[in-house]
C-alpha cells in the first residue's frame, strides 16, 4: 500500500547514512606538522654531512701525530704552532686580499652586465644571455682553468696575438692577474645570475617615475636600483668571497702555488708528516673567518638595517 507522500506526488525524503566516526577523516599529517616533516631530511642531511664532519675537524685539531699515525689527544700544540708561525699570517694576509679583490672586480663587471641582460635586453635575448650564464656554472671548472692556461701561457693564444701586433710576450700566467682570471671564471656568471633576477623583478615604474622626475640615468642606478638590489649585491658579493676565499684550483694551476693560499697552505701542511691535526687547525679557521662574513653579508643584506 502506497505511502501518504507516493499519494501526494512528492518523493520521500532521502536521508544520507550515518558516516562511521573518523572513517571519513582526511588520512597523513597535518598542516602544522607538515613543513616540520618535510625539513627533517634536510636537518639530518646538515647533521650527517656538515655538523658532524666540523665537529670532527674541531676534535683532530687537538690531536697529536706520532710515527704518521693520528692519536687522540687533548694538546693545544698544534693551535700554538699555526697561530705563531709567520707563513699562516703571510697565506691568511694573501688570501683575503685575492678574495676581496675578485670580490670588487666581479660587483664593478657583473652590475653593468646584469643591468643590460635585464632592462636592455629584448626578452628574446634576455633568456639567450641566461642561458649562456648558466652553462659555464654547470660546466667543469677544471677544464675551464686548462682552457685559460693554453690562453695565458708564455706561447699562448695571448701572446701569439700580443706578437702579431708587434708586442713583445707578457707573463700573463703564474701571477695575480692569471689569479684573478681564474677567479672570475669561477663566480662571476653567478654573480651576474643574482643581480639579473634580482634587476628583473624590479618594479619598472619605479626607473619610469625617476627619469620622468629629470633623473639621469646615472643617477637612475644609485637613487633607484641600487637600494633596490641591496640584498642581491650582498648576495652576489658574500658569494663571491667564500668562492674566492676557499678556492684552491685557481691558486694550484693558475699561480703555481706561489705564494700559497690557505687552501694551499692546507694540503702542504698535510704532506708534511701527515699533520691533519694543524691542517685542522687551518680549516677551523678558515671556516670561522667564513662564518663572520655570512653574518656580516646577512647583516649589510637587510633591508630594514640602514646603513
Amino acid at each position: 500500500m502506497a505511502n501518504a507522500s507516493t499519494l501526494a506526488g512528492t518523493p520521500p525524503p532521502v536521508h544520507a547514512p550515518e558516516q562511521a566516526h573518523g572513517r571519513d577523516r582526511p588520512r597523513g599529517p597535518s598542516p602544522k606538522t607538515l613543513p616540520t616533516l618535510l625539513g627533517v631530511p634536510v636537518l639530518a642531511w646538515q647533521l650527517v654531512f656538515f655538523a658532524g664532519p666540523l665537529l670532527f675537524l674541531v676534535v683532530v685539531s687537538f690531536w697529536r701525530v706520532q710515527s704518521f699515525r693520528l692519536e687522540p689527544a687533548f694538546s693545544f700544540d698544534n693551535w700554538e704552532r699555526i697561530l705563531g708561525a709567520a707563513t699562516f699570517y703571510k697565506a691568511l694576509l694573501h688570501t683575503l686580499q685575492a678574495a676581496a679583490t675578485a670580490t670588487v672586480l666581479a660587483l664593478l663587471i657583473a652590475f653593468p652586465a646584469a643591468y643590460t641582460i635585464a632592462l636592455r635586453l629584448q626578452p628574446r635575448l634576455r633568456d639567450l644571455a641566461i642561458a649562456l650564464l648558466v652553462i659555464p656554472v654547470f660546466s667543469s671548472y677544471m677544464l675551464r682553468i686548462y682552457a685559460w692556461q693554453i690562453v695565458l701561457s708564455p706561447m699562448g693564444i695571448a701572446n701569439s696575438l700580443l706578437g702579431a701586433l708587434g708586442i713583445e710576450a707578457l707573463p700573463l700566467l703564474g701571477g695575480a692577474f692569471s689569479l684573478q682570471v681564474g677567479l672570475l671564471t669561477l663566480t662571476l656568471p653567478i654573480a651576474v645570475l643574482v643581480l639579473s633576477f634580482a634587476l628583473s623583478g624590479v618594479d619598472p615604474s619605479l626607473v619610469e617615475a625617476a627619469e620622468n622626475l629629470g633623473c639621469r640615468r646615472l643617477q637612475v642606478v644609485t637613487h633607484v636600483l641600487l637600494p633596490a638590489v641591496r640584498p642581491a649585491l650582498v648576495l652576489a658579493g658574500s658569494t663571491t668571497f667564500l668562492l674566492a676565499f676557499g678556492d684552491y684550483v685557481s691558486p694550484l694551476f693558475m699561480t703555481g702555488s706561489n705564494p700559497p693560499t690557505l687552501s694551499i697552505l692546507i694540503v702542504d701542511t698535510v704532506k708534511s708528516g701527515s699533520q691533519w691535526p694543524r691542517a685542522s687547525v687551518i680549516g677551523v679557521c678558515m671556516l670561522a673567518l667564513l662564518g663572520l662574513v655570512f653574518l656580516l653579508g646577512r647583516r649589510l643584506g637587510n633591508p630594514r638595517r640602514s646603513t
